[in-house]
Order: C-alpha cells, then sequence, then structure tokens
C-alpha cells in the first residue's frame, strides 16, 4: 500500500477516534511515517548496509568467454603464405577469503594454412586445445586471507559508522519533534492559563470601578486594578502569538496540508518516560557521538593496517596445470581435451617489493599518527559521553524534586491569590495586596509549566544516549 495513503489513514483514525487529539505516540509515530527527514534517513541507512555488502564483490566468480579469427599473411613463414587461426576460449575464476584466487578455463584453436605453399607435410590443417586450472597465493601480503579480513573489518566498520550516524541524525530529529510537542502542549496550556488570568483581571476592574462610583474604593485602587489588566493583556498576546508559532511547527512535523485542523496535543506534561528509567538500568551509558568517536577511531586503525598491508613485501605462489589435445580434426581434437597424457605444468613464485622511499613511509606513518590521534580523541570523547550522562541524571532528579516544589509553590500561590480576593471583597485588605497576590499566583503558573516542559525535554534527550 502507498506509504502517503497508510499516513493519510492513520491520521483519520487518530482524529476520527481521538476527536482531533493526538498523544506523544501517536504524533511520533505519524512523524516517523510522514516526514521526508526520517524517510531520507531511513533510505541512506538502507543504502549503507548494501554497500557494505557490496565491498565484497572482488570475491565474486568472474565468467570470461571469446572467439578470435586471426589472418596472417605476413613473411617469414614456414607453414604457408596465408595462415588462419579461429580461437575459442571459457573460463571462471574466483578469489576466496583465504587470499587463494582460482580459476578454470578451457581452450581450442583451429588453425588453417594455405596448402599451395605449405612447406610442411601435415600442417595444412591441425587442431589444439586443453583444459586447465591456476591457483594463485599470496604467501605474505594476503596470507590466508588477511588482507581480505582487514577490508571486511574496515567495510563493517564504515557501515557501523555511517549507520550509527544516521541513527544519531534520527534520534536527534526524533528529539526534536518531541520537542515541539511538548513547546506546542505548554504553549495551549499558557495560553489557558493567560486567558483565565486576563478574564479574572477584567472581572476585578469591573468590581472595583462599580466600588470607586459607589465611594468604597478610590481612584487609585482602580488605576492599580486597570494595570494588572492591560499587564495580563500583554501576557495573553505574548501567549497567542506563541502558540501560533508552536502550531506551526507541530503542523510542520506532522506535514499537514494548510486544509487540514491542527489536532489537540494530549500529552500528560508529568508521565515519565520508560525510555530514560530502562537506560539507567545499565552501567555505561554514554552520549552516542562519543561512541561514533570510538568507532571513528576504529575505522582509522583499521585504514593504518590496511595501508601497512598493502606496502609489505609480497611473495606469491603461482601453479598451473593444462592438458593439451591435438589433432587434424576439429571434432577429434575436442573429444580428447581432456585426457592427461600430455600435460604441461607450471609452478613459481613471484616476489614484488617497493623500495622505502620517503613518500611510501611517509604515507605509512601518516595512516598510523592519524589512527593514533583519533584514539586519543575517542578516549576523552568517551570520557566526556559518560560525564555527560551522569550530568543528565542529576538535572533531572534536580528538576523532578523542583516541579514537585513549584507545584507546591502554585498551589499555596493560587490559594493566597483566593484568600486575597475573598478579604478583598469583605473590604478587609488594600487592592496592592490583591494585585500582588495575582501576580505572584500567575508567575508560579508560569515557572510551574516551564519546569514541567524542561523536564520531559531533559527526559527525551536521553535518546541521545545508548548503552555500550
Amino acid at each position: 500500500m502507498n506509504l502517503k495513503l497508510v499516513c493519510t489513514a492513520v491520521l483519520t483514525t487518530v482524529f476520527a477516534t481521538s476527536s482531533f487529539a493526538m498523544t506523544l505516540e501517536e504524533y511520533l509515530q505519524i512523524v516517523k511515517k510522514k516526514n521526508k527527514v526520517f524517510s531520507s534517513l531511513a533510505a541512506s541507512v538502507e543504502a549503507s548496509n548494501s554497500k557494505a555488502v557490496a565491498g565484497d564483490v572482488v570475491l565474486a566468480p568472474v565468467l570470461t568467454a571469446g572467439y578470435s579469427l586471426s589472418t596472417d599473411k605476413s613473411l617469414p613463414s614456414s607453414i604457408g603464405d596465408k595462415r588462419e587461426v579461429s580461437e575459442y576460449n571459457l573460463g571462471v575464476s574466483k578469489k576466496f577469503i583465504t587470499g587463494t584466487t582460482i580459476g578454470v578455463s578451457g581452450k581450442t584453436d583451429e588453425f588453417r594454412n594455405d596448402t599451395n605453399f605449405t612447406t610442411t607435410p601435415g600442417l595444412d590443417k591441425y587442431s589444439t586445445g586443453g583444459l586447465g586450472v591456476t591457483l594463485q597465493q599470496s604467501l605474505w601480503k594476503d596470507f590466508f586471507g588477511a588482507g581480505t579480513r582487514i577490508r571486511q573489518d574496515l567495510d563493517r566498520t564504515i557501515n557501523q559508522i555511517e549507520t550509527v550516524n544516521l541513527d544519531l541524525q534520527m534520534r536527534a530529529a526524533l528529539f526534536d519533534a518531541e520537542s515541539t510537542f511538548w513547546d506546542y502542549t505548554v504553549a495551549d496550556e499558557d495560553l489557558k492559563l493567560q486567558q483565565a488570568n486576563f478574564d479574572r483581571a477584567k472581572k476585578m476592574e469591573q468590581w472595583t470601578s462599580n466600588r470607586v462610583t459607589n465611594g468604597i474604593s478610590d481612584r487609585a485602587d482602580l488605576m492599580n486594578v486597570r494595570a494588572l489588566a492591560a499587564l495580563r493583556e500583554v501576557q495573553l498576546s505574548t501567549a497567542q502569538d506563541e502558540i501560533k508559532m508552536q502550531e506551526a511547527k507541530f503542523r510542520e512535523y506532522l506535514e499537514l496540508a494548510d486544509g487540514e485542523p491542527t489536532p489537540v496535543a494530549t500529552g500528560d506534561i508529568m508521565q515519565a518516560r520508560n525510555y530514560m528509567a530502562q537506560l539507567s538500568k545499565n552501567k555505561d551509558v554514554i552520549k552516542m557521538d562519543a561512541y561514533l568517536s570510538s568507532l571513528q577511531a576504529k575505522s582509522k586503525k583499521l585504514v593504518a593496517d590496511q595501508i601497512g598491508d598493502l606496502y609489505k613485501p609480497d611473495l606469491a605462489l603461482l601453479a598451473s596445470y593444462n592438458t593439451s589435445s591435438y589433432d587434424r580434426e576439429y571434432s577429434e581434437m575436442t573429444k580428447n581435451i581432456a585426457k592427461t597424457d600430455r600435460p604441461r605444468t607450471f609452478i613459481g613464485v613471484n616476489f614484488t617489493w617497493m623500495f622505502d622511499t620517503d613518500a611510501k613511509l611517509a604515507t605509512i606513518n601518516s595512516a598510523q599518527k592519524d589512527a593514533l590521534a583519533s584514539k586519543y580523541a575517542a578516549e576523552r570523547a568517551i570520557t566526556l559521553g559518560k560525564i555527560a550522562w551522569s550530568d543528565l541524571q542529576r538535572k533531572y532528579e534536580t528538576t523532578s524534586k523542583n516541579v514537585l516544589t513549584l507545584e507546591k509553590v502554585a498551589k499555596f500561590q493560587r490559594e493566597r491569590a483566593k484568600a486575597e480576593q475573598d478579604k478583598f471583597g469583605k473590604g478587609r485588605t488594600i487592592t496592592s495586596n490583591v494585585v500582588l497576590a495575582e501576580t505572584d499566583a500567575a508567575e508560579a503558573e508560569v515557572n510551574l509549566l516551564r519546569a514541567k516542559s524542561g523536564l520531559r525535554k531533559l527526559e527525551a534527550s536521553s535518546i541521545l544516549f545508548i548503552a555500550l
């Protein structure tokens, strides 16, 4: 089924069953399915996995086949004025993980010479052919596949680096998406809070105005309350602008069309997530970018090993065995092509060594020093990555306690504001006390919202850490 249709169906189901409400889990699920950033990263992961497998293409069997027809009328010649040769060849070779290359082949040649000028009897027409096996094995460089294993380890490590890096990018995008969810949720709650504060301030303004008209309160009380109402109006306007901005970002992650309504975020800002709790049970937890540094150091070490192996002297064993068949008739020659009564054998060794020039030594030393520097950087990154996890846990614990404290503060300030309003209604307090209590209560509510949002974002940032 088309991905777009699936996402549309999911959205329709969510909106229909939740009255346009959307939980955090539903939101993240749709973001991962519908947002192009995640689709791009998923495709990149698949490409990296395919590239890692493609490194073994050098181990794939290779088929060779050929046909050639040659005509030769050059001089001098002892077998005829015109010589023609038809050649057919077929072979398969394969390099194995041990570094051994084995090939099997077959070859036939059909000779036709101009009989009017042939000086050697019986050579006017004849055919030759044979089957062969060849073997080549490095005794130093790639002995039993040492070089091949280094390349495979490097390919796997590079794939791991790319996969972890893409996973980190995906997690960072998810963290941003979840932060947007909480920002939108907080902005919505803040708008409701500011609207309620503004409504109360307007009621106080109306009530105080009536008291001034009746001579119960003086004009200074009215101006004090009106200043509070004006402040609440500014705060409401700011909250309205904030919700518009956060809604735009929220819609952007969901990739909603212009005509689609914005769902209501219904995340419980006080509900803890399981990921951080599960992660805390592990002994060694670090930031993913620190783990990425350790993989990069490993790849640099493998690159240095590969370069060192490339410039090592080599002693290669070469061996071959071929049958031979000869007859005037091509058909008879092919019948006897597999006979082993007249074989051709070859065995030898081949030594190669690049002189230790400055360029060669500089290449090897550069790779080794680069690997060493990457190792030191990775060790430092691992240490900092562990410290970052400890800092996150400390901040999370502190913020959790602060949220509980701010809940109490907000509750006390709400009760204080209500009590001051009751006293003011009975004429037992002054207006400034009521205004101060209202201001303190509003600030306590805002501080609580921000602390709750910060707590959820801290918890969400744990997705950027992994256990070793």
